[in-house]
């Protein structure tokens, strides 16, 4: 091998395939075309800071109406016409067994019915209905990322965009409304103390597909490397850099326009909701 070629720059690969690529470009382009192009811009982005969210999470049921007000403003949803409730279903509990055994807390275990929270549409008194799980209470980024999820989707089913829930595109609509960082950041959370360890999962993209998404974003605003991505877990801000040097050097590849696909893809390829 010529030493020349040794030093020579690798070809930057797409974290994501290609049919998954395609898909969150075409949802891009529908989002644009329901939304406005404009949206991905006049946006501020919330940060997971004091400043964002002036609020003491203190475990409080007055926290989620106070983070409900930001959140639902932020997407031009009236928060006066959402109402919240709360339930408890808390995380799936093993003794892992031995001499001094552990307790492992696993979130989404197969065929385990878990979640952060819950969009019951509009009800007949005029107001759209959501249900948290009480552990976001003292989970400000869990917090913020589940009202996100769930007011988005008031902006897809609610509104009348959609006719069919589409959870991966309730994911995206997060980002177009600013609210990206949370929602990418809750998507893997590994906990581990002294006697237990676990995991918590929310949404339904992977952290792979948010870094892509999450670039995808900030190559529309015109962004570069932004500031805003030493938020992101780091997981996440790999997969975000990966997928902006992947950008960067094949901008022809990207199809994202304000005119969206006549038919929209029911939910990333490989996956059935």
């Amino acid at each position: 091998m010529s030493i020349f070629n040794f030093f020579k720059k690798k070809t930057p690969v797409c974290p994501v395939t290609d049919d998954v690529r395609e898909w969150i470009e075409e949802a891009y382009s529908w989002l644009l075309d329901e939304f406005g192009a404009d949206i991905i811009k006049a946006k501020k982005i919330r940060l997971p800071d004091q400043e964002n969210f002036p609020i003491i999470y203190n475990g409080e049921h007055k926290v989620a109406f106070d983070t409900l007000k930001i959140v639902a403003c932020q997407m031009d949803v009236d928060p006066n016409e959402i109402v919240i409730n709360f339930y408890s279903e808390g995380i799936t509990e093993i003794e892992s067994g031995g001499i001094g055994s552990s307790k492992v807390f696993i979130g989404h275990e197969k065929d385990a019915k878990k979640s952060s929270g819950l969009y019951k549409g509009k009800k007949n008194d005029g107001k759209y209905h959501i249900s948290l799980e009480g552990e976001n209470l003292k989970d400000p980024v869990g917090m913020v990322a589940t009202l996100a999820h769930e007011i988005a989707h008031i902006k897809l089913l609610g509104e009348h965009r959609l006719e069919r829930n589409n959870e991966q595109l309730t994911d995206l609509t997060t980002i177009i409304y600013g609210l990206g960082i949370f929602n990418a950041n809750t998507a893997f959370r590994f906990n581990s103390g002294f006697d237990q360890w676990g995991y918590r999962q929310l949404g339904y993209l992977t952290q792979i597909e948010w870094g892509y998404a999450l670039a995808l974003y900030a190559y529309l605003r015109g962004e570069n490397t932004p500031q805003w991505i030493n938020y992101l877990s780091e997981t996440v801000k790999g997969n975000f850099k990966r997928s902006e040097q992947f950008i960067k050097a094949n901008k022809e590849k990207i199809r994202v326009a304000n005119t969206g696909p006549s038919t929209l893809p029911q939910s990333p390829p490989g996956r059935n909701k």
